[in-house]
């Protein structure tokens, strides 16, 4: 049968409505994935990780001044000593940490990180142990900072050929540890098992050398007086080492006094930067001719250059401050990234005379040695 033309109109209009009726479904549907995904993205920011962003922090040109309390102050300073004129730069570098238990980051706040090589990711326990809090990271950096301080400055001035005493002093005893009951706090080391100890290094020796089977023989000055202890050294649970169960805390008497500012900043791996600045300071000429070089590594009082952590946020950090030379300890070599930035040349050090070297060679236009010393190393 024909149809009418009312009919026709009919048939178009009930098209109409159903397209007008699909396109309000998918209107609906769209809102509701962006309401769903709204709510995904404020959750993912709310919602606490187990996680902490490692990444590349503030650099400080050990040369240079620092703002403490509104008052501008050098980082290193040695008041009665003759110094000289400085240029370049000798940065020292340091990693920020998002993340504490006090202030967990949120799952969201970790996406930039998964597509940015200069930041690591990790679980919060690597920079957090269990138990402990952001005060407790910041005391012990406080007490490696200041370690490294008076470290660095025996190093320093040892490299220069000057004459540094050291002292031992019992700091603290670990309850119910082989030296509590027989060392005090206070007690300044003299003689082990009959042996001068001039240094921690020649301290840790003799214990390991006595072992958990034999007794240690200990001459202390407690009180002005001399006094003889006997303790036996014990191997803690999990460990491989014998200890004595004491905090030990080093005193050097220096030629001069070294003042070094700085806030804010804690950990011990400024130690070799902090030696450099000073060895520059208190030595005629430029030592860097103008160059930039960043580095970072702990230094014992004898010069020699430890492992540190967060090596590849570092390297980064160096890359940005357009250094010309990154020194980094021989013993981070397993830290290396798979990919260096470009155009940074990278110098393991195993010692402070071979830091001292590689800022030479850079100055003079020499080849340095690079990071082909990692395989030598691990040979």
């Amino acid at each position: 049968m024909p149809k009418t033309p009312g009919s026709e109109l009919g048939d178009y209009g009930d098209v109409e409505n159903s397209s007008e009726v699909g396109r309000a479904r998918r209107r609906s549907r769209g809102s509701l994935l962006i309401a769903a995904a709204a709510c995904a993205l404020l959750l993912a920011a709310v919602i606490p990780s187990p996680y902490t962003i490692e990444r590349p922090g503030p650099v400080v040109n050990t040369l240079g001044d620092v703002q403490i309390e509104g008052e501008t102050k050098p980082v290193i300073s040695i008041p009665d000593a003759e110094t000289f004129p400085t240029d370049g730069a000798l940065n020292l570098l340091t990693v920020s940490l998002v993340g504490s238990p006090e202030r967990p980051a949120s799952w969201l706040s970790l996406v930039p990180a998964l597509f940015d090589p200069s930041q690591r990711i990790a679980p919060r326990t690597d920079f957090y142990p269990e138990g402990s809090s952001l005060k407790d990271r910041e005391a012990q950096g406080t007490v490696q900072m200041q370690s490294s301080q008076a470290q660095a400055a025996a190093a320093a001035f040892r490299q220069l050929g000057e004459p540094v005493t050291a002292e031992l002093a019992i700091a603290a005893v670990t309850a119910d540890g082989p030296a509590d009951g027989v060392l005090r706090e206070g007690d300044v080391l003299q003689r082990v098992n009959g042996e001068p100890i001039a240094d921690f290094a020649e301290l840790r020796a003799a214990i390991v050398e006595s072992g958990a089977e034999h007794e240690l023989r200990i001459t202390a000055l407690r009180d002005d007086a001399e006094v003889n202890l006997t303790l036996r050294p014990a191997v803690p649970e999990g460990g491989k080492d014998p200890l004595i169960g004491a905090i030990i805390t080093t005193y050097y008497e220096l030629p001069a006094e070294v003042d070094i500012s700085l806030s804010e900043i804690g950990g011990p791996s400024a130690g070799m930067m902090f030696a450099l600045g000073i060895i520059d300071q208190l030595t005629p000429g430029a030592m860097l001719d103008g160059k930039a070089v960043s580095g970072t590594g702990t230094v014992s009082d004898t010069g020699a250059i430890g492992a540190i952590g967060g090596l590849e946020q570092k390297i980064w950090a160096a890359k940005r401050a357009e250094s010309d030379l990154f020194l980094m300890p021989l013993d981070n070599c397993g830290d290396l990234p798979a990919r260096l930035p470009g155009g940074l040349t990278v110098a393991p050090v195993a010692t402070l005379s071979e830091a001292v070297a590689a800022i030479e060679d850079t100055v003079a236009g020499k080849e340095v040695a690079g990071v082909e010393r990692c395989s030598v190393a691990d040979q």
